[in-house]
């Protein structure tokens, strides 16, 4: 099963970092492919795993309102035919 989850950090500098290492916690433990710089595509195991997602997100969220904005797709559990300009070059793929 896969879900797309995206994130928009809005203030700059030191606490863009900040929220942007919480909101990568929250994905921490699942296989990802990251296609643009806080868009994932996630693999998972079950339903359960994407409240899990959401709720540490949602954490994230709620410690820095208004900082943050994040979305989550629908569960699909098929292979999708996105199409991807240019893969990058490094760092895009984390597997567990």
């Amino acid at each position: 099963m896969h879900f797309v989850v995206s994130w928009e950090i809005k203030p700059k500098g030191s606490t863009q970092a900040e929220v942007n290492t919480a909101m990568l916690e929250g994905i921490q433990g699942y296989s990802w492919l990251r296609l643009l710089s806080t868009f994932y595509i996630l693999e998972i195991d079950s339903p359960h795993d994407w409240n899990i997602v959401h709720e540490k997100l949602l954490a994230v969220a709620q410690r820095y309102q208004n900082e943050v904005n994040f979305l989550m797709s629908p569960l699909y559990d098929i292979d999708s035919e996105y199409f991807v300009y240019k893969m990058p070059d490094q760092d895009f793929y984390q597997d567990f």
